[in-house]
């Protein structure tokens, strides 16, 4: 298994748990990266040596969902913990007007992420903090000036086009980029400069929000690192179309047939994601530059990334006007492994990968990522014996050592939904396959004998991961996401403590221990 950190043992134990998802004392009603030092201490005391996350990727403007990814590289601003930026600071809440403030309690005490209320207001406090900058610092040779000023420097080959390609889309209502005129729309050099010049300000503020977000998230991984806690990154398959990226790469990301996935026994229509197509071939003609650089961006992250959608490295299915109803591409299958054996290779050398090979996947994904020392996903639920008896619950003692064992993912229902939902013969069979769950009675009742029986199984697993999701930590009913559905409650999940409060809090005191002596016992 690929994980090149010397405090992390082969078999660990972690929890998934967005961002998003925090509460702090300071922030402005959604999760942001000064939760997640305190978050690490309560992981420490839980024996929790990796915190998986969803993606932390720039989203699309008034877009909750993580995997609205205005660019494939950068970090969300919403994710910025204003009270730790000094312009912000010197300001302090009193700038706010008093609705804004009457909003601010609103969005910090709801049960879920208000994104009605926390967009406008974040958007409208880094406006004013950046403005501050700019008046007192950037035109000058401070300390902070001059930090800004290199970081431009380092990383212009993207963040030049994405701050500029973010100015235009703003100014002009959010409108599509291929709706554009035509010299912005084809990116020609003459029309980007004068607009670059035009929007200079914009651009510079589109810069100053990625220098923030990622001088905050350098001390978050310090923060990781002192604490022993390993941070796993989710790299999404799917590039939005109106993207920085869609917009710089219109060759290799293609707009004329949209992505999505063939039917199976779920939908029979499967599914159209609207979405462009990789051209893995156009691609190839430069070294795969764009998806190194990308790989490579998000390497400097995290440790470990998790590679969304996996099977879509091997083969895409796409829909156009000469095949409405879909096709793979590449059609043949020895072309797919082909392909998908030379992209994992690629994907992998930045640093550490796990697989995400969920859904229909034929066999030889899993072959060729196995062979390549990649671990896949083992939802316990859905690990069964399909081909012989799908009421045979395969025994997790018997996961392989490469993969990652978990309970939930966050597009399913919970453990508890699961448990209180399923037909009673489903209960009697993992009764019967879990060791750690023969002595729990048949019945739907969620006790906490049945949290800790549930958990234990997981822990016990094969697979040297094992990723304990924060609702079936917590044995809650909450979700983060139902796929396929517009929902207010999609993406809007938040914890009920404060990240300062997990080791004082009684309930999250005790899911820490519980979750510590599980570990341990599993050698984790």
């Amino acid at each position: 298994m690929q994980i090149a950190t010397m405090f992390i043992p082969s078999r660990l134990s972690g929890v998934l748990l967005p961002v998003f998802s925090l509460r702090s004392r300071s922030d402005f009603g959604i999760g942001d990266f000064g939760a997640l030092p305190s978050l690490f201490e309560w992981m420490h005391a839980a024996r929790q040596r990796m915190l998986v996350m969803l993606p932390l990727l720039p989203t699309l403007p008034d877009d909750a969902s993580p995997y609205a990814t205005r660019s494939a590289i950068g970090l969300n601003p919403f994710f910025i913990d204003l009270s730790r930026v000094p312009e912000f600071d010197e300001l302090g809440e009193a700038a706010l007007s008093e609705g804004e403030r009457q909003n601010l309690e609103r969005a910090r005490t709801s049960p879920r992420i208000r994104y009605d209320l926390v967009f406008p207001l974040k958007r409208a406090a880094l406006r004013r903090a950046f403005e501050r900058f700019e008046e007192l610092e950037w035109k000058t040779t401070s300390a902070r000036a001059a930090q800004f000023r290199r970081y431009l420097e380092e990383h212009r080959n993207w963040l030049d086009s994405f701050s500029l390609f973010c100015a235009i889309s703003d100014t002009r209502g959010n409108q599509a980029w291929w709706e554009w005129p035509e010299g912005l729309r084809t990116a020609h050099p003459t029309p980007l400069a004068a607009e670059r010049e035009r929007l200079s300000s914009e651009v510079l503020f589109r810069g100053w929000q990625q220098w923030i977000a990622e001088t905050q998230w350098r001390e978050v991984r310090k923060a990781a690192r002192d604490h022993q806690v390993l941070l796993c990154g989710d790299e999404p398959f799917i590039i939005a179309q109106d993207s920085r990226d869609s917009w710089a790469h219109q060759n290799i990301l293609r707009r004329d047939a949209r992505l999505g996935v063939p039917p199976d026994e779920f939908s029979a229509v499967g599914q159209d994601w609207g979405l462009p197509y990789f051209d893995f071939e156009a691609m190839k003609e430069n070294g795969f530059a764009w998806l190194r650089a990308r790989a490579s961006r998000t390497a400097d992250y995290y440790e470990l990334r998790r590679i969304d959608h996996a099977v879509g490295y091997f083969r895409q299915w796409i829909r156009d006007e000469k095949d409405p109803k879909g096709r793979f591409l590449p059609a043949d299958e020895a072309q797919q492994r082909a392909q998908g054996e030379q992209l994992f290779r690629l994907l992998s050398g930045p640093a550490g990968i796990v697989a995400e090979d969920l859904g229909v996947v034929p066999d030889f994904v899993r072959e060729t990522l196995t062979r390549l020392g990649i671990p896949g996903y083992r939802v316990l639920r859905w690990e069964r014996e399909w081909q012989r008896d799908p009421g045979v619950f395969r025994n997790p003692h018997d996961f392989p050592k490469l993969s990652l064992a978990t309970t939930s993912t966050h597009d399913t229902e919970t453990l508890r939904e699961w448990w209180e939902t399923c037909p009673a013969h489903e209960r009697e069979a993992v009764i019967r396959d879990y060791p750690e769950v023969r002595n729990l009675p048949n019945a739907p009742e969620y006790h906490q004998a049945t949290r800790e029986s549930l958990l234990a199984a997981a822990e016990s697993s094969g697979s040297d991961l094992c990723v304990i999701p924060w609702q079936d930590a917590f044995g809650l009913k909450d979700r983060i996401n139902v796929p396929g559905s517009i929902s207010h409650d999609n993406w809007t999940y938040r914890i009920e403590q404060r990240a300062e409060e997990l080791l004082v809090h009684e309930d999250s005191r005790a899911t820490a221990a519980l979750l510590a002596r599980l570990s341990e016992a599993a050698g984790r």
